[in-house]
Parts: C-alpha cells; sequence; structure tokens
C-alpha cells in the first residue's frame, strides 16, 4: 500500500478475539484491513450528518446503564425532543455476560441539531456502541 502509516492500537483480549472471528468469517486478509473497513464507514456514516437543512433518520446508543449515565441521555432526550419523533428503550445481556441499555431514537428535523444531538449521545459514558442512519 502507498502512503501508509503504522499505528499501535491497543485491544481488550475479548474485543481481539471478536476482531479475528469477524476477519475470519468475513474473509477479511488481516486484522488491519478489517479496521481499516470499519475507520471508512465511520467515517462516511459520520459524514452524512454535514448537511443543511431538514433530515430524518434514527440514531442507536448502547451503553452501561449507571445513574449517571440514564440521568444524562434523560436530560438530551429533554433537550433535543424537537428532532426526537420517537424513543424505545430496552435492556440486554452483551456476548460477555454485561447487562447493557439500548435506546433508538427516531429524528426528524435540522441536520446541524441532529447532528448536536448524536455528537452528545457519543460521549455518554460506558457507550460500547452508537450508530446514526440517516434517509
Amino acid at each position: 500500500m502507498v502512503n501508509v502509516e503504522r499505528i499501535s492500537i491497543s485491544f481488550s483480549k475479548f474485543l481481539l478475539k471478536e476482531i479475528d472471528d469477524v476477519v475470519k468469517k468475513k474473509g477479511y486478509s488481516s486484522r488491519s484491513e478489517l479496521i481499516r473497513d470499519a475507520v471508512r464507514k465511520h467515517i462516511l456514516e459520520s459524514n452524512s450528518l454535514d448537511k443543511d437543512g431538514n433530515i430524518s433518520g434514527i440514531i442507536i446508543v448502547v451503553y452501561t446503564p449507571t445513574k449517571e449515565s440514564m440521568e444524562k441521555m434523560s436530560k438530551l432526550y429533554f433537550k433535543y425532543n424537537d428532532v426526537v419523533k420517537s424513543l424505545n428503550q430496552s435492556y440486554i445481556t452483551t456476548s460477555c455476560g454485561k447487562n447493557k441499555k439500548v435506546e433508538i431514537f427516531v429524528v426528524e428535523g435540522d441536520a446541524k441539531e441532529i447532528s448536536e444531538f448524536y455528537e452528545e449521545i457519543s460521549k455518554i459514558d460506558g457507550k460500547i456502541y452508537d450508530k446514526v442512519v440517516i434517509f
């Protein structure tokens, strides 16, 4: 590859095993190829919020349900309730045996406000996953 720089990155043993499983299952040639692909997808998805005007979409967040994190999520919901059209909440147990909370927001409205909402959600303490899909 041309103009490639090597970096060092650390993963927990559990996450590294998950990465290796995906590499094998999806036919990636290496961990690096999988990680590059994931980063490219993340960048493309993040740029979907750089639009002007009104947009619609969904925001998904999975996090550890502590008193502080749930209070912060509640405050964000009320702060941005003019763009949040609906909210679904569930509790799950992850593959590593941890209890997590899943919140799915259907959003519609000003792209900048939805982008701000997503940015604040993505910084929630104990977050293990977030995703935005814009239609």
